[in-house]
């Protein structure tokens, strides 16, 4: 439709004829009469067309009628209200680069990967984190204390066999089920690599891959008994299931005081505030150390090294160049959000020597 060719003047003309005839119409309708608006059915059809605001308003103005003074229809009075206005999204979360998202994040994962934290419920297979969980009742409050002093002694036991269950979260932010690998998985997977590097790879773990070729066979000797069976498994494995169980017992005796400010303070919501901060985040300073010990997880992290990966794949290096998403490809990382928070406290404590 061509809108440069209608003639404005005309039609505004018309329609102010036609007004006027309306109003010198006796038969008009009046608004001070009752009986039905034959706007009515005009403006229903106009306010559908309406499209509401991709707003949402907060302490929206107000608009009242003044009762004690005689207006024209239609006039209103404005509230001196104030008027925020936010646009129709989710607000953002703190972003990765946050020093407290990261941090956020690093107790998290602590306190996933051992019974304690009073909003965390391992054996779940749904609602592992739940914060909505009422602490307000003495049972509920003190039985999860022993409920959780009770599975680290269980996981006492776990980590000298198999290894103890632990939850994670996966690259999708998804929390997932792992295991850590216990003192008898250990030396199981230690004649494992022993006998898969004698046998030049006849014999491989579940998983692998066999080599071929003379050159490949002899690479997998190598690799299967000095680098994953003496390395691996006996210098670094069966330290770190002793630090497991070690931790657990320590896990276990931290859960179980917690019974006692959980039964007398806890009564007040103050109480129960402060108890939950001071013993979630105690257990939490308690994994780090565990962590960063030598034959820690932590530990094991920082002086990894991949000669593939050349300057790079230098133990400290290694680890600070290891991006979060890929990091869960490998063992150490798996069950772990390699942020830069956890990088540097990982790395710095690693170079403070044993004896301090």
């Amino acid at each position: 439709m061509d809108t440069s060719k209608i003639n404005n003047s005309k039609i505004f003309t018309e329609v102010l004829s036609a007004g006027i005839a309306k109003y010198n119409n006796p038969t008009a309708v009046s608004f001070n009469k009752s009986g039905p608006n034959p706007f009515g059915r005009v403006l229903t059809e106009e306010l559908r067309g309406i499209k509401a605001l991709d707003t949402q308003r907060q302490n929206i103005k107000m608009f009242t009628p003044d009762k004690n003074v005689i207006k024209p229809l239609g006039w209103t009075k404005k509230s001196n209200y104030h008027e925020t206005h936010i646009p129709n999204n989710t607000p953002e979360k703190l972003p990765k680069s946050s020093v407290l998202q990261q941090y956020r994040l690093y107790k998290e994962d602590q306190l996933l990967s051992n019974p304690g934290g009073d909003n965390f419920f391992l054996n779940k297979t749904s609602g592992v984190i739940d914060n909505d969980y009422d602490h307000s009742k003495f049972s509920k409050r003190v039985g999860k204390d022993l409920a959780d002093a009770g599975g680290n002694l269980l996981n006492v036991v776990k980590d000298m066999g198999l290894g103890a269950k632990i939850r994670y979260v996966d690259n999708n932010g998804k929390i997932k089920e792992g295991r850590k690998v216990g003192f008898v998985k250990t030396l199981g997977n230690f004649f494992k690599n022993l006998v898969s590097g004698l046998t030049l790879g006849a014999y491989t773990p579940e998983g692998e891959v066999k080599p071929s070729g003379g050159a490949g066979r002899t690479k997998h000797l190598f690799k299967k008994i000095f680098r994953d069976a003496i390395v691996g498994d006996i210098a670094m494995g069966v330290p770190r299931s002793m630090v497991y169980i070690g931790e657990d017992i320590m896990l276990a005796g931290l859960n179980s005081i917690e019974v006692i400010p959980d039964a007398t303070i806890g009564n007040f919501k103050a109480g129960r505030k402060a108890t939950t901060t001071v013993f979630d985040n105690t257990q939490v300073v308690v994994d780090f150390i565990t962590d960063v010990v030598p034959g820690g997880e932590a530990s094991g992290r920082a002086r990894s090294f991949r000669l593939a990966k050349g300057l790079k794949g230098l133990p400290i290096i290694n680890n600070i160049t290891t991006d979060e998403k890929e990091a869960n490809k490998e063992l150490n990382w798996k069950y772990v959000r390699n942020t830069n928070f956890r990088k540097v406290i990982e790395t710095v404590t690693s170079l403070i020597p044993v004896s301090i």
